[in-house]
């Protein structure tokens, strides 16, 4: 957890929760079957949990893979020689860039129309039958194949696909997007990560079971509005050689309109 100084009201709504863990009840919530218990996150996305600093990197690179010249151009960002600790200052960038655009997305989710999102997964599901609602989670269990996660309040909607179905959504829910990976590019174009949201903000779930995940993944996430679908990249599987290019697949939103346009 973020260890720098930082304003005292920056950490008012954790520490809140957490006197609330202690001192109330601790209710039990069934969604799709699964228990959910108290979490000091919550169990849906709110302004006041995004964004918590963790000055500990969600990945170290190796100092001899890069030009010296890169390695000092992202010395401020950490506070070692070994790039292992994220520094205050970046913190503060970070959280401010990662909490403007979260501001930008939900601006960006207002505008977009019930009726035209509730058309486009009603096509969807049209078009792929062997997608079937889920209402308890408990029967994808152990089972492969690719899920569709409706987030009803924000018109939103995540494709995926796993081996294990009810264990990959679960860890949707119960994940937190590394700090310093909140922003896929500029805090302007970003799509907000799914694993940023929480269990309840996940309203329908539909499923398919089979073992061409892959391809029928692909397939939905190709044709879906890309106004209405969180994924950050295309969909299917990563391979080496796609993974050292996937910035390049990397989905923009324009979140602010430019000057004149």
């Amino acid at each position: 957890m973020y260890t720098g100084e930082m304003p005292v009201d920056e950490w008012t709504p954790l520490r809140q929760m957490r006197r609330t863990q202690k001192s109330g009840p601790r209710p039990v919530i069934d969604h799709f079957g699964e228990l959910l218990r108290q979490s000091k996150f919550g169990h849906q996305l709110t302004r006041e949990m995004y964004a918590i600093p963790n000055k500990k990197p969600s990945a170290v690179t190796p100092r001899e893979l890069v030009s010296e010249a890169f390695w000092a151009s992202q010395a401020w960002a950490y506070e070692d020689e070994g790039h292992t600790v994220l520094s205050d200052d970046f913190c503060r960038q970070q959280r401010d860039a990662a909490l403007e655009n979260f501001d930008l997305n939900m601006a960006f989710f207002a505008t977009l129309r019930p009726d035209a999102f509730e058309a486009a997964l009603a096509e969807m599901l049209a078009k792929n039958k062997q997608l079937r609602e889920v209402t308890d989670l408990k029967t994808l269990d152990l089972e492969e194949g690719a899920y569709v996660m409706v987030l009803g309040r924000y018109r939103q909607a995540y494709i995926g696909q796993a081996v294990d179905m009810r264990a990959r959504i679960r860890r949707h829910w119960t994940a937190n997007k590394q700090f310093d990976r909140l922003l896929w590019g500029h805090k302007h174009q970003s799509v907000l990560s799914v694993d940023s949201f929480r269990a309840l903000d996940t309203t329908r779930i539909f499923a398919a079971k089979t073992i061409n995940a892959d391809r029928l993944e692909r397939r939905l996430v190709k044709n879906f509005p890309p106004d209405f679908l969180l994924n950050r990249i295309e969909g299917g599987k990563l391979s080496p050689v796609r993974g050292a290019f996937i910035a390049t697949e990397v989905k923009r939103r324009q979140l602010v309109v430019e000057p004149g346009v």
